[in-house]
């Protein structure tokens, strides 16, 4: 279902305001169901004399991207992914390469990039901080060819997206059971990384390969990540008893995770990731398998996102 609002009925004020072209494209089945009263937050909270709003619904897993370059071929100023980590990805897979603007509504269970931008966890709010919002540019990053946004992991995270495809209930405490879950059955992997003509041969647990600094949930798995800075921060825990993992997690949270006697972190712009067998993956949380070497790759500012002014992102891409 596609829904429009003509902003401006007025001709005169109509003909000196301009309004930007803006569309939400709606997840349906994401994370909390928030998204389902996404119509009257729009029509309370938006901006109606900057934006003239429609609203479309996705379908289908990919239906996203397709809606995004729609948007860009019918001269949509901005695109509004509403939904979670991989409903944004999804929108961005579609806007990479193109002036057009990405705008972030949370209604996921993560929500990572929107926490890192300022957008919050709060949907009505999301949209009032849109309002006020100014483009940017920040960083992509390419798997095999395949964009991710905010974040991709092999290992052990990869598993947990791959046990939460599918799942009716999503939110905290459904990852939370699945990493537990994944956590007694996930065995580490001997890796070869080879990045800046470097190798690193690690038996790993995981392996998270950031452009953003958090998983969500305040989760800092690369607390010195930028999106703007060409380059990933790559993060690796290596083989320890497995309690130790879940004993770091208030490590995580509070954004020291590089103090663990177990974690490695580089820097790279490209890195090659080499082991035997298939592999658990994640792009933004959505879960996926491979096997073969897994070639990352960033594009610098290749995408223009909606960054909310005061928020931590905008406020430090500013004053640097």
């Amino acid at each position: 279902m596609n829904e429009s609002h003509p902003v401006i009925n007025n001709p005169l004020l109509s003909a000196m305001l301009e309004p930007l072209r803006i569309v939400f494209i709606v997840n349906p089945n994401s994370g909390t169901k928030v998204q389902q009263r996404i119509g009257q937050s729009i029509e309370r909270y938006l901006n109606h004399r900057k934006f003239l709003y429609s609203i479309w619904h996705t379908a289908y897993p990919g239906h996203a991207t397709e809606l995004a370059k729609k948007a860009v071929e019918e001269g949509y100023q901005v695109v509004v992914a509403v939904g979670g980590d991989g409903s944004i990805n999804e929108v961005a897979a579609g806007l990479v390469h193109t002036e057009v603007a990405l705008g972030i509504v949370p209604a996921g269970s993560g929500n990572g990039l929107a926490m890192h931008l300022g957008y919050g966890r709060n949907m009505d709010e999301a949209i009032k901080r849109l309002n006020a919002a100014e483009p940017v540019r920040m960083d992509c990053g390419f798997l095999n060819g395949r964009p991710f946004v905010n974040m991709a992991g092999v290992g052990f995270d990869g598993m947990v997206s791959n046990l939460m495809q599918g799942q009716s209930f999503r939110g905290f405490i459904p990852y939370f059971f699945q990493s537990l879950k994944a956590g007694l059955v996930y065995q580490p992997k001997d890796c070869l990384l080879e990045f800046d003509g470097k190798v690193v041969e690690e038996r790993c647990f995981v392996i998270t390969v950031a452009n953003g600094v958090m998983y969500g949930y305040n989760m800092s798995i690369a607390p010195d990540a930028r999106i703007d800075d060409g380059l990933f921060s790559v993060v690796v825990l290596k083989d320890v008893p497995k309690w130790k993992y879940f004993a770091a997690v208030r490590s995580v949270v509070t954004g020291k995770i590089y103090e663990e006697d177990f974690v490695d972190h580089y820097t790279a712009s490209e890195i090659t990731i080499k082991t035997a067998g298939e592999n658990y993956v994640h792009f933004d949380g959505e879960g996926a398998r491979y096997e073969g070497d897994l070639h990352f790759k960033i594009e610098p500012k290749c995408l223009n996102v909606l960054a909310p002014r005061n928020g931590p992102y905008y406020d430090s891409a500013v004053s640097s």
